[in-house]
């Protein structure tokens, strides 16, 4: 027992990254609490990192000197309030902290409109640790390629699923991680729809690590909550350019609503390829 107790430790030792913290500020327009469009991309960029472990949030709101103090003690906590409302209802994260702290005084040698606008915030302080993606390759492997999944060297039928198991992308982006591995698992694909002419699939993207409240992860590159679609997009793209026609193929992004059983969180960062025609 104590040999698996220290094993237990030891996977998740290497699994994470050491804690870290980060203020992220939002702002908000004069007597206002609702978030803009700006505020809620600058919080989905973050917290929308698949790679995150959070472990802790803490939310503090604030206002410039414009108004008598109880209301700008009420305004803080409705501006601290909207960014918790936000983060429950985008990722399904829950706040250790929400606090209204008022008024914040003006600096001295400062512009008094600029000093003022950036006091209208909010400051959201976040402890977290990251996944580290090359060792959690290493472990997940193993787990992920199970009887659920095919390879292309096998005897495959319409509804057989192959997982690509070396096509891993950078964090919230459709960068791979390894471009030369990635070319490789593409050419597998490649291979396999030259040899059966008749043969059409759909490439299916997932992600890991975003609350059920949330349909999807944030795409850094695209600046929207679709990472799966756009992912699955790049690997359909990349194949019409080795060659493969459109018509055999089709792409679709799942977000989180497969997850693998039995897999940890992070083996639901993927891409299958569904065959649905032989």
């Amino acid at each position: 027992m104590k040999q698996i107790y220290l094993l237990f430790l030891f996977c998740c030792s290497i699994l994470y990254s050491q804690e870290e913290q980060k203020s992220i500020v939002v702002l908000f327009n004069s007597n206002e609490f609702a978030l803009s469009s700006e505020a809620e991309g600058t919080l989905s960029a973050f917290f929308s990192d698949e790679t995150l472990v959070i472990s802790s949030i803490s939310i503090e709101g604030f206002c410039d000197d414009v108004g008598s103090i109880e209301n700008n003690l009420i305004l803080s906590t409705n501006r601290a309030q909207s960014v918790a409302n936000f983060l429950k209802s985008e990722f399904n994260l829950n706040c250790n902290s929400v606090l209204g702290k008022g008024e914040l005084p003006l600096a001295k040698n400062s512009s008094v409109e600029e000093n003022r606008k950036n006091n209208r915030k909010v400051v959201v302080l976040v402890t977290f640790s990251k996944i580290f993606d090359s060792q959690k390759k290493e472990i997940n492997q193993s787990k992920i390629i199970n009887d659920n999944y095919k390879s292309f060297s096998d005897v495959l039928a319409a509804g057989d699923k192959v997982l690509m198991k070396n096509l891993v992308f950078i964090g919230s982006s459709t960068v791979f991680e390894n471009t030369e591995q990635a070319l490789i698992e593409l050419d597998k694909v490649v291979s396999y729809l030259n040899n059966n002419p008749n043969t059409t699939i759909e490439i299916q993207g997932h992600v890991c690590c975003i609350g059920k409240a949330h349909s999807d992860a944030f795409d850094k590159l695209s600046g929207k909550t679709n990472l799966s679609h756009t992912r699955a997009q790049k690997v359909y793209d990349d194949l019409i350019k080795k060659g493969i026609s459109p018509n055999r193929m089709t792409h679709m992004g799942y977000g989180r609503k497969f997850p693998i059983p039995g897999g940890i969180e992070s083996d639901n960062k993927r891409v299958e390829i569904l065959i649905t025609k032989i």
